[in-house]
Formats: structure tokens, sequence, C-alpha cells
């Protein structure tokens, strides 16, 4: 029965064009979906220095972190990544999505109120959701004004709640960011903590916690711009020290593999040592949505290297995506529930790697797809 009920399911996601499948790049195609946005997921020291680490301590960590799967990879990892965040600590996940569950349900004791904005990453909500069923109370906004009034009528009758408000600081979906400013002034005030997911903008923008002024705390990712996998969290030394002997996602799970450790440390030395990386993806990303919106897309120009192009109905950006895989650029429809409804679209993402030449080609398909499937 439930093969049956699982397969009707299907079919009505089929019937929608919602319905989601593996597939894998096909050789020789553009990807203009990856979170490589530097480019240095292929970077040859990058690479070297994954293999040298494997060469070391072996393809992966044998256990968790607390058990034997702690190497000086981690230490000297978890060491330049508080450094460069201007953090007294670090630690070092599998995964940001296991980061983001983590923080958020290691610090929320029951009564404590979390302030989450609707549009955070899933890992967020899922980590919302948990420390609900543990007994948190969550309060969902979408506007800094929602959670200023959310958190005023709160703190009328507060009485030894903790506070904590979660935001991204780049929304993933649509490229654009909070205002960290507005949110570090209205978490100062009510003397909440402030724990923000900067996955998207990790090498992207210089966000640091500064920790002798608020309770900050900043997750971030080694899987998009660094160019390896792994999640990480930078914070005062007791809230590093609290996630070591509280954090079941981090106490419970095999430790990250030491070559991801190796790839992440080398892609941190790059981008520190070549600022014109950053500098080179900015201007991609102009040419890009620049020629999007003149071509006749809607797109937009965002902080970020993400460039929404908003189709609309899901059959289209499906429609729109496989037309553009026949021309040789591989950038998959984003659909429902992941946006809402009627917002289906393609989610570019610039790179520092691409060339002019590269970007007008791009450009140059793109007018010729909107043709087709008009």
């Amino acid at each position: 029965m439930l093969n049956e009920e699982l397969r009707a399911a299907l079919n009505e996601k089929d019937a929608a064009g919602l319905r989601r499948q593996l597939c894998a790049v096909p050789d020789g195609v553009l990807d203009l979906a990856s979170n490589d946005y530097l480019g240095l997921a292929r970077h040859p020291e990058v690479i070297e220095a994954a293999c040298e680490a494997a060469r070391k301590y072996g393809c992966g960590a044998r256990a968790s972190r607390l058990v034997s799967g702690h190497t000086p990879l981690h230490e000297q990892l978890e060491h330049e990544l508080a450094a460069w965040k201007g953090c007294e600590a670090a630690l070092v996940f599998p995964s940001g999505y296991q980061a983001n569950l983590a923080v958020i349900t290691s610090l929320s004791r029951r009564g404590d109120i979390l302030f989450c904005d609707k549009r955070n990453h899933a890992s967020l909500i899922d980590a919302c959701r948990l420390a609900s069923s543990q007994g948190a109370v969550v309060r969902y906004y979408k506007s800094a004004e929602r959670l200023q009034k959310l958190l005023q009528k709160h703190a009328d009758n507060r009485d030894g709640e903790r506070f904590l408000v979660v935001s991204d600081t780049v929304y993933s979906m649509d490229g654009d960011l909070t205002d960290l400013t507005v949110l570090s002034d209205l978490t100062a005030h009510f003397n909440a903590v402030l724990i923000l997911d900067d996955a998207h903008g990790t090498a992207m923008q210089n966000v640091k916690c500064k920790m002798q002024d608020m309770d900050c705390i900043l997750i971030g990712t080694l899987s998009k711009a660094l160019g390896s996998q792994g999640g990480f969290v930078v914070a005062s030394q007791i809230v590093i020290d609290w996630l070591i002997n509280a954090a079941r996602p981090f106490i419970y799970t095999t430790g990250l593999a030491p070559a991801n450790c190796g790839a992440a440390l080398k892609a941190l030395e790059i981008v520190q040592r070549e600022p014109q990386r950053v500098a080179r993806l900015c201007e991609v990303t102009k040419q890009l949505a620049y020629g999007l919106s003149a071509i006749g897309f809607t797109s937009r120009l965002n902080p970020s290297p993400i460039i929404p192009v908003i189709v609309g109905a899901a059959p289209r950006a499906v429609a729109l995506s496989e037309a553009l895989l026949r021309n040789g650029i591989w950038c998959p429809a984003i659909r429902p529930p992941t946006v809402p409804a009627g917002t289906s679209r393609l989610r570019l993402t610039a790179n520092a790697t691409l060339d002019d030449e590269t970007i007008a080609r791009v450009l140059q398909i793109f007018a010729q797809v909107k043709h087709e499937i008009s």
C-alpha cells in the first residue's frame, strides 16, 4: 500500500511539473547553477591540498570528533576560521545543515523564544521546528518592522527567557541581503542573541562577529565559495565549548573528512591572497544581470552572485531549463515548495572564472531560447 500511495503522490507532482529527479551534470556543459562562486573547487592547489590531507590522515575522519575523529588539521582549520572572522573560536561540522541544527537546538531552552525570518534556508527553519519540539517558542517575521514588534511584545512579559534572532545574511533564492545593521541594533536593544547563517556570503562579504559588543554567532560553509565541503560556527570560546558539550549534531556524527579540511585551508589562503577573485565575481554578476534584463528576462542585480530569473509557472521554468541544456547550459528550474507558487525560476549563479567571451555566449543562448519557448 505504501508504494501505491507514494506512486499516486509522485504522479500528482508530475502533473504539476513539480517532480524532482537526480541528474548528473553532463560533461562539456557550462554549469550556471553551482555555488562554487570563486572557482576554487577545481583549483589545482585546493585539489592537491585535499589529496595531501587524505594521504596523511586517511579518506575519512573514522569517528566522531570526541572519540578519534579529531586531527591537527581540524584544529588548524578552526584556528584560521576564527582569526579570519575576528572571533575567539570556531568549530567545523560535516555540513552547514548540521551546524545550523547544532547551534539552534543546543542554545534553545524550554520557554526561550526564537525569532526566525520566514525566508531563511530550510536548515534554519528545520532547526527552529526541532527547538520548538523541545519546548522553545518560535515566532516568524518577514520584515524588520515585524521583528521589532514581536521583540517588543515578548519583552513586555519577559521573565528570563532567552531571545534568539535567526537570519540568513544572503537569501539563497532571491540573492538579496538582510539588513545586518538593523538586526544588530534590534538584538542589542532587546538583549537577544543574533544567529546569522552566512552560507552564501562566506568569502563574499566581510561579516564578522564583534563579541565585545553583542552576543553574535556566525555560521558559515566550506561548501560554496571555499570550494570544499562542510560547515563551521564562529563565536566566543564559551559558546564553542558549549556546542562541543551539548550539540547532538556535533557529538553524535563522524567528523569532517581530513581531505575537506585540507581543501578548505588552502581555499581560505587563496581567498585572502587573491582578493581580485571577488572583484572579478562582482563584474561577472553585473554583466549577466544587466544582460539578461536587456534581453527581456525578469532578473535583477543583487549584491551577491545569485541572479534569480523569475519565470512564473513551474512548467515554463522547466521548459526554459531544458532548452538551455540543449544548448549546452546547465541551470535547473527552481520550483515550489523551494520558492512560493507562481515564482518558479532559474537561479543563475555567477562565477569568477567566466570570461567576457563566455558571458557573451551565455547571453546569446538565453536570447535564443527565450524566442524558442515564447
